[in-house]
């Protein structure tokens, strides 16, 4: 069985540049087609975090969701700032969406978040020790209700359908095993 061969890109351009999102269109071709467009999203790299507290809850938020026009519930997480490490990012995300510091962060993973169109990567963290340090940072855009949920409930939420952001579920699930639930 012939290996994949990588596609020779012939033009890149952006047709929209946003710190957040940026949409850009690469043509490119591989031996026995022809040129081809696609359509690349690029995003920064992203965390998300199970968050525990020192009682045994996770620290979930509660928040409205643009593409969705729904609100959701879910764990923390957001972009990694330019220059700035994945665990750095987990840490602010934190504090900033639920005013909860860890005590310590584990790295669970990494995954391609949709390599089809995306570039980035959503890194996953569990962070043990949570105590409540002060209130919410949140930006103007956001509007986050804290829930504390025993570990226990997670894996039922999932299966319910009232947590179904697939990388909250990849990570909740790794969490889970991670911590012998």
């Amino acid at each position: 069985m012939e290996k994949p061969v990588k596609w020779a890109t012939l033009a890149s351009a952006y047709l929209e540049k946003n710190p957040y999102l940026s949409l850009r269109r690469d043509t490119r071709t591989a031996p026995g087609f022809g040129p081809h467009d696609f359509f690349i999203l690029e995003f920064p790299d992203w965390v998300n975090v199970v968050a525990v507290t020192e009682e045994g809850q996770a620290v979930l938020v509660r928040q409205f969701r643009q593409g969705l026009a729904e609100v959701t519930l879910e764990i923390p997480g957001g972009v990694v700032d330019p220059g700035e490490e994945p665990g750095q990012a987990v840490r602010r995300e934190l504090l900033e969406e639920t005013g909860y510091a860890p005590r310590e962060i584990r790295l669970l993973t990494a995954v391609r978040v949709n390599p089809a169109i995306q570039g980035n990567r959503c890194h996953l963290f569990l962070a043990l020790g949570c105590q409540l340090k002060g209130a919410q940072a949140l930006e103007g855009t956001e509007s986050i209700r804290v829930e504390l949920v025993l570990l226990d409930a997670l894996a039922g939420l999932m299966a319910r359908g009232e947590i179904d952001h697939s990388l909250n579920c990849l990570a909740l699930h790794l969490a889970l095993q991670y911590l012998g639930k």
